[in-house]
């Protein structure tokens, strides 16, 4: 499979929003999560880095 673990980095920390994630799509200027199970996040942030090989999604606000 092919799901991602969210995370944003926020005042130079990094915290996990989110694990199992499938879906990113762009809200205006925030971001819709879809995890595997259909749970969704909306977030205002932006994409800093998708690392698909290590199934990393890191966002910033």
């Amino acid at each position: 499979m092919c799901e991602a673990v969210v995370f944003v980095v926020k005042d130079g920390e990094r915290q996990q929003v989110m694990e199992n994630v499938v879906t990113v799509h762009p809200e205006g200027d925030k971001l819709l999560l879809t995890d595997l199970f259909g749970e969704q996040k909306l977030i205002a942030a932006r994409i800093e880095k998708v690392d698909l090989t290590g199934h990393e999604i890191i966002l910033t606000t």
